[in-house]
């Protein structure tokens, strides 16, 4: 993986791609902790330091892999491309980044790592739950309000075509180029989407049935004070290059700071943290991380 972002201590995100490499070529359970210490420069005291356990390795292996997944997708928006375009890119960004781990995912998958790590399979799922509102949201960005009620069976249908692609390209059995691969997905996605709109027909799976089989999952507190205060940061930096007067740089920098303040309070107030979203209204160069931070706190933006 490439290097992450964010305030990772160096030694931390160190032992992760070691690890990285360690599990992809020998598999989790015969790396020990003590390969993992010496091929990162440091003494198994200092390991765990960072993590208890090589579980918990693991499950920050898949954090900090999301997180760079993440940052690529939104990265990948162009706001002077449409939505279509946007999606073949940022579908073809997923491609790439999974192919880049193959051997990483197809090691987990064979030795069954992750259905035996409770919190990693917990954190998988709610990773779920958050790719399918993504999806849910491009969706009636490309195709209009219309495409609303059948979101649900069009994600379910389209992860489908796009997972089994993807098995394909991860165990080598086909080769195609991400891009190919993204364009030609998309091409499926309007076939589909037109189809089901065309028919008029009752959705398979309604929102409401889908909210109710997740409602036993749910993120961790901490974790998401620590997502959203990522990317409060990279707001930050933003912020410090906008070409703007330094009256409004600092206006802007105590919405940040009262937003860093507000969501590590035990019950932060969804009420103030929309108020202090709307401040950085009409901003484009904010605006996808305005967007990001709502969604993961759940907040209606003004």
């Amino acid at each position: 993986m490439n290097k992450g972002s964010g305030n990772m201590n160096e030694k931390k995100e160190k032992i992760i791609n070691t690890a990285i490499d360690l599990f992809a070529k020998k598999g989790f359970y015969t790396t020990s902790i003590q390969e993992i210490a010496e091929s990162s420069d440091v003494s198994k005291g200092a390991f765990y330091l960072h993590f208890h356990s090589k579980d918990e390795l693991l499950l920050e292996i898949f954090k900090y892999y999301y997180e760079l997944m993440n940052q690529k997708i939104q990265d990948a928006e162009d706001l002077n491309k449409t939505p279509k375009e946007n999606l073949i890119r940022q579908l073809e960004v997923q491609y790439e980044e999974i192919l880049k781990h193959k051997s990483f995912i197809m090691t987990q998958l064979r030795e069954q790592a992750i259905t035996l790590n409770k919190d990693l399979y917990d954190f998988l799922r709610y990773k779920e739950i958050e790719f399918h509102k993504w999806y849910e949201r491009v969706l009636v960005s490309v195709y209009g309000e219309r495409v609303d009620p059948y979101t649900v069976d069009i994600v379910v249908l389209f992860e489908g075509m796009k997972n089994s692609l993807l098995q394909l390209l991860i165990q080598e059995t086909v080769e195609v180029e991400p891009h190919r691969a993204a364009t030609y997905l998309v091409e499926r996605l309007d076939v589909l989407v037109n189809q089901i709109l065309e028919a008029k027909e009752e959705p398979l799976i309604t929102k409401e049935q889908m909210q109710k089989s997740y409602a036993s999952i749910s993120s961790p507190k901490e974790q998401i004070v620590h997502e959203v205060n990522e990317e409060l940061i990279r707001m930050q930096e933003v912020i410090a290059k906008l070409d703007v007067t330094e009256d409004k740089k600092e206006e802007l920098q105590g919405v940040i700071d009262f937003l860093t303040s507000e969501i590590k309070k035990e019950t932060p107030k969804k009420f103030v943290i929309q108020g202090m979203l709307a401040n950085v209204k009409g901003i484009p160069e904010l605006d996808k991380h305005r967007k990001w931070i709502s969604q993961k706190l759940d907040v209606r933006l003004l």
